[in-house]
């Protein structure tokens, strides 16, 4: 027991002070009282020695969850590693109704979009949250529709993506609808999040990606992912900026989270993973489930055609 009081006595004073101490410095000069009805700004809610401690054990914690997903993920089977999947990709990229046009009519509003809401940031001089969730959400399926529909990044990033449209609901549930006086700004806020909501539709239905299996593995990975982007970009760029980015530094102004005190952030990388499960394995599927039933209609006619018994669909775990 006095060993290891005396480790933890060593280790607060010669590692987590000087490491406190450092953050304290490099940060954003910063109030120490909190005004919780202007969560825009960043304070000292939580301390820099708290600070320190949750960046250096969150990292790792969600590096580690990472690095599980991913090993799991690839040892259970992946859909770019099944031969089915892959044939029915191919498929599908030789099929897809006319799709070119209305493929790129998507991109543009989506690019449209993005645009505005770069307008909107910087000369609302508040780019720093071009790093909320939202906006990076929507560079994410940016991406998947101008990057190379065989790649293994983009299939990866468009199913990742999936387990993130709780954000976007959660995002129109409760709208930040402030008002700046620029050009379409309360316009382009319901404009941009009914995207992120109905593109995931439109590429699910028109074949344009090859949706995962349901993989509690991939869930696992994504969620590290989007805690990780919070936990390290998120909070550090908050820190350096004072910018409240995603409530990294304050806490939302809700009686629930003020409840939580110094805590909070335990709580929402909690809800977090929940969230990321409702929506991969309830919203997205509900999302499917036309094209499923479709799918398997077709399948179970050609089975009955051939004379194939059928066979169950396994799913990965």
């Amino acid at each position: 027991m006095t060993l290891s009081k005396t480790v933890l006595s060593f280790v607060e004073t010669h590692v987590v002070n000087p490491a406190a101490k450092f953050v304290e410095t490099v940060a954003f000069e910063m109030p120490n009282v909190t005004d919780l009805a202007d969560t825009y700004k960043g304070t000292w809610y939580l301390s820099p020695r708290q600070h320190t401690i949750e960046f250096v054990c969150y990292n790792i914690l969600f590096f580690l969850l990472f690095r599980l997903g991913l090993h799991l993920f690839r040892k259970k089977g992946s859909a770019f590693y099944s031969p089915r999947l892959d044939q029915l990709s191919n498929s599908i990229s030789n099929n897809v109704l006319a799709g070119h046009v209305m493929d790129k009519a998507v991109l543009a509003l989506l690019c449209g979009s993005y645009a505005l809401t770069v307008y909107h940031k910087v000369f609302g001089d508040n780019f720093m949250y071009l790093l909320q969730p939202c906006h990076v959400n929507l560079l994410l399926l940016i991406f998947t529709m101008v990057g190379p529909k065989d790649s293994k990044v983009t299939r990866m990033a468009f199913n990742s993506y999936l387990h993130y449209i709780w954000a976007t609901i959660f995002a129109l549930t409760f709208p930040d609808t402030t008002e700046n006086g620029l050009y379409l700004v309360i316009e382009n806020f319901w404009i941009e999040h009914y995207l992120l909501l109905l593109v995931p539709v439109y590429l699910i239905y028109t074949g344009r990606f090859v949706v995962f299996p349901l993989s509690f593995s991939y869930a696992v990975l994504s969620y590290a992912l989007f805690s990780l982007f919070h936990s390290f970009v998120l909070s550090g760029f908050g820190l350096l900026t004072g910018h409240n980015l995603n409530y990294m530094l304050v806490p939302p102004n809700s009686p629930f989270m003020h409840s939580l005190g110094k805590y909070y952030r335990l709580s929402i990388y909690g809800g977090t993973f929940f969230c990321c499960l409702v929506s991969r394995y309830v919203i997205v599927e509900i999302f499917s489930i036309g094209i499923k039933i479709k799918q398997w209609k077709k399948a179970n006619s050609t089975m009955r055609e051939q004379g194939i018994p059928q066979v169950k669909e396994l799913k990965l775990e």
